[in-house]
């Protein structure tokens, strides 16, 4: 019997040896393939591992450089236990921050409503966001609970930088805020950076967004805020956004700058924003730059930038004010602060610039004092003197301007206050302008002293209304010897740290 052949089954068999000759090749292909991706999958690992060390080493770098060439001096944080406050929160024990990891866990914990109201709670040592040396780990990436998702330092100090402590978008004017009592122990927080845009809320910034307890003790040095806004309403101080509570013994220098684009309101200030509390013992040497482009009311001042509350007493302003005015707005400008409604502002000095820079003819008022701008219905203003200088430039002549070096606009009543710095301006024709009130409306003025060597008279325009007694210009050579006049609240330079002009006693 003849063997029969089975086509169908050769060509079967031959399909399957080439198909697994192709199996087997596409095996080594995809073999080598993975070989491939994973030297490639290694090769992209050693190269992000590079990218991270590179950057780390950069950042060291960059650390080093700051600590070396940095003239600011802040011990190495030796803080066992980051994030969370040691101490009992008691007066004698009080919660204790002793880093930066602290700061932003506290700033944290009061925004979410523990307002440690009736506890204690300290600063236990100066801290700089820029210096690595106020973190226990600068680069730490595990504190995107408190709303930082990437490196610690990095973000504190660029993007919108770090988060105010209470809540800065106020909707009901009902944020969380501190309501405790913070002693700064006289040590400084350096090179906060804050960064704010658009809210559809009031924004209110600051180390602290709001208080409504006690900081005592406090600095805040070197500060850089920037916001850019659009049609919305802004409190900001370097230290406090919106005060109600009281501030003593506090300092802030830096700068914070505004560029409005619509904005509804602004209070602005070097130390706080808006105060309706008091503010006792303090300074600031902050530069505030203000570029406004709609129509919005402005109120800002070296102190506060608005002041409803008690009282301002016993402050002094060294910072410049720049303001950039390409719209018709009212705004109220003072070197201590730009508003005081129905309040008191006592024992107090400026000799901070106010630069004005008008680049439209203005319908709304404007009323700048290098003490106060606008002191409304009311207020009192008692001992102040004032050596620094307002410049107007581009200024149309029309009524609307109230300048002057002690008042702008004054409806209360002013007392024991002497100036001895100039006012500049293109057009000395302006109306509502003098050295001791551009305006004087409804209101009683006492012992008020400017000098004769300048273009401008004691007061611009006085209603029949005003009152005065012993408001004149003298000499700038006899201000030195008129402490008689001036009461018991100033003293004798002695020292010639005023010129040899009188100083306030506390001086």
């Amino acid at each position: 019997m003849k063997y029969k052949s089975n086509t169908n089954v050769k060509i079967k068999l031959e399909l399957a040896i080439y198909f697994n000759d192709k199996l087997l090749a596409l095996k080594i292909i995809l073999y080598k393939y993975n070989g491939i991706l994973q030297r490639a999958s290694e090769a992209k690992e050693r190269t992000e591992a590079a990218q991270t060390e590179e950057q780390t080493a950069l950042s060291t770098y960059e650390d080093y450089i700051y600590e070396y060439t940095s003239e600011i001096e802040v011990e190495q944080v030796t803080d066992t236990n980051p994030g969370a406050l040691e101490g009992s929160g008691t007066e004698n024990e009080p919660y204790v921050i002793n880093s930066i990891e602290d700061l932003v866990f506290f700033a944290h914990d009061v925004t979410n409503e523990n307002t440690y109201e009736g506890e204690y709670v300290s600063l236990g040592l100066s801290l700089d966001f820029n210096s690595t040396k106020s973190y226990v780990d600068a680069y730490r990436t595990d504190y995107g609970t408190y709303g930082y998702d990437g490196e610690l330092k990095t973000l504190l100090t660029a993007g919108e930088g770090f988060k105010p402590i209470g809540t800065i978008y106020d909707k009901d004017i009902s944020t969380n805020y501190f309501k405790g009592i913070f002693n700064g122990n006289f040590n400084t927080i350096y090179n906060l950076y804050q960064y704010i845009e658009n809210s559809e809320y009031v924004t209110i910034a600051g180390l602290f967004s709001t208080n409504g307890g006690t900081i005592e003790n406090l600095i805040v040095e070197n500060a850089n805020i920037t916001s850019i806004t659009n049609d919305m309403h802004i409190i900001l101080g370097i230290l406090v956004g919106r005060n109600s509570g009281k501030i003593m013994q506090c300092g802030a220098s830096g700068s914070a700058s505004l560029t409005d684009n619509g904005v509804k309101s602004i209070y602005y200030g070097g130390l706080v924003g808006q105060s309706m509390g008091t503010i006792e013992n303090c300074v600031s040497n902050a530069k505030l730059e203000i570029s406004s482009n709609k129509n919005s009311t402005v109120s800002i001042g070296g102190i506060s930038g608005n002041c409803t509350g008690e009282y301002i007493k016993n402050c002094y302003n060294l910072g410049t004010i720049n303001f950039f005015l390409n719209t018709d707005i009212r705004i109220l400008v003072g070197g201590i602060t730009g508003n005081i409604s129905n309040r008191r502002l006592e024992n107090s000095y400026n000799s901070g610039i106010i630069n004005l820079y008008v680049d439209s003819k203005p319908t709304n008022s404007i009323e700048v004092g290098n003490i106060v701008g606008a002191g409304s219905s009311g207020s009192e203003i008692e001992n102040c003197f004032n050596v620094g200088a307002i410049n107007i430039n581009n200024a149309t002549e029309n009524n609307q301007y109230s300048v002057g070096n002690i008042v702008g606009n004054i409806e209360g009543s002013m007392s024991n206050c002497y100036n001895i710095g100039k006012l500049n301006t293109e057009n000395i024709t302006l109306q509502n302008i003098g050295q001791i009130a551009g305006n004087a409306y409804n209101s009683t003025l006492d012992n008020c002293l400017g000098i004769t060597s300048e273009n401008f008279v004691v007061i611009g325009s006085q209603h029949s209304t005003t009152t005065i007694n012993n408001v004149k210009l003298v000499e700038k050579s006899e201000i030195p010897d008129i402490l008689s006049i001036l009461g018991n609240e100033f003293k004798e330079d002695t020292n010639k740290i005023n010129n040899g002009y009188p100083l306030l006693s506390w001086q």
